[in-house]
């Protein structure tokens, strides 16, 4: 018997972002944006492991999320930085969003996002549904072991491109799960708390990255010793992130 407890969950995940679209502009709360994008990520994952026919239909959901990247990674750092430390930078960065929000989320860009929505939801109901609950379960649980022995094989010596590949690999696995226990399919708690554990310090690495590599252009066109200071600060803790993996 086909389930069709994957079709609600995408569907809901769907018209949780198109909810809160009109919620996100320069001034409003970060978290906003941060939902946005965590929804989409979520469909889109999904779509990934238990629909891998329909490539076509998720390409606009990754193009939709590519779109917010720097936005998002902007308000991580900002949040991220003392003011009291960094007064001058962060009134600089402040500048730089507002400008970066003119660019990247202007009407236009934002009515693109509506309508890719829009349609998304429409053609949702079109996919084939063609897995049994067992099969859910198990291809959940599958998702999650093959994560958890790919990061088994990191040490501080793997490159950034293989962590931010088994970052993704558990990213999945925890949206894989997520999905299992809150349409209670299965209990996978344990499973949960380890990948939360796991993706808890790959989001610090990859923020970490994210912020050098931002820093490091910002501070070529910005050039200051608090800017440069907090590029070097960042730089030792991407250093002892590594380290621990």
């Amino acid at each position: 018997m086909y389930s069709k407890l994957l079709f609600s969950y995408l569907l809901k995940l769907l018209q949780n972002a198109e909810s809160l679209l009109p919620q996100i502009h320069s001034g409003s709360d970060v978290e906003h944006l941060h939902k946005y994008r965590v929804s989409l990520r979520r469909a889109h994952s999904l779509i990934k492991i238990y629909l891998k026919a329909h490539r076509d239909f998720n390409a606009p959901l990754k193009s939709l999320l590519k779109s917010t990247n720097e936005l998002r990674e902007i308000d991580v750092l900002m949040m991220s930085i003392d003011a009291e430390e960094y007064p001058s930078l962060l009134s600089d960065l402040v500048q730089y969003r507002n400008n970066l929000y003119q660019e990247r989320w202007h009407i236009e860009i934002v009515d693109k996002h509506k309508n890719e929505l829009h349609q998304s939801i429409t053609q949702l109901n079109q996919l084939q549904y063609d897995l049994s609950n067992e099969a859910l379960i198990k291809i959940a649980l599958n998702q999650f072991q093959n994560a958890i022995a790919l990061k088994k094989q990191l040490s501080h010596k793997s490159s950034a491109k293989k962590i931010h590949q088994v970052r993704i690999d558990c990213k999945l696995a925890r949206y894989t799960l997520d999905f299992i226990h809150d349409k209670g399919l299965h209990d996978v708690n344990k499973q949960i708390k380890k990948c939360k554990k796991i993706l808890n310090h790959f989001g610090d690495i990859q923020d970490t990255a994210n912020q050098l590599a931002l820093l490091k252009d910002f501070c070529e066109s910005h050039s200051s010793s608090e800017c440069k200071a907090l590029y070097n600060s960042r730089k030792k803790t991407f250093k002892k992130l590594k380290e621990t993996l």
